[in-house]
């Protein structure tokens, strides 16, 4: 069991609940030293590394099990390295996996918009990206 901490398309239960078999804790948490930025021509944003940014809020989900992590892993695809890194959760630091770019031609120098994917893309993700690559049940 892992904590896995959370930044784009996963934050949202819609997604995370169609991904995972279980149920799990979570809260809001953030990480230093991280950036979040749009992919070209996606609704899903991708982590890099980025010394000095500001804290990047997410969700980490707490004590996930290790085939729900098999899972995460297969539908972030081998575009993305899961990797452990220190998150601030209650005050508290937490290690947990993120799934890191590894597509950096793919990316834009563009943050990604949480509330535009909320009200426009989360959809068309869904009907398209998380019907491809999320596990089948």
């Amino acid at each position: 069991m892992a904590h896995i901490f959370t930044y784009g398309s996963l934050m949202f239960p819609l997604v995370w609940q169609r991904v995972v078999a279980g149920e799990y804790r979570s809260a809001i948490a953030s990480v230093h030293g991280f950036r979040r930025v749009a992919v070209r021509n996606k609704e899903h944003p991708a982590l890099i590394i980025c010394k000095g940014a500001n804290p990047l809020q997410g969700r980490v989900y707490l004590d996930v099990s290790d085939d729900d992590i098999a899972r995460l892993d297969e539908f972030e695809t081998s575009r993305y390295a899961r990797v452990s890194v220190v998150v601030d959760c209650d005050d508290a630091p937490v290690t947990a996996f993120a799934y890191l770019a590894l597509n950096l031609s793919e990316l834009t120098n563009d943050d990604w918009d949480v509330a535009q994917f909320e009200r426009q893309g989360l959809e068309r993700f869904m009907s398209t990206y998380v019907a491809q690559h999320a596990p089948k049940t």
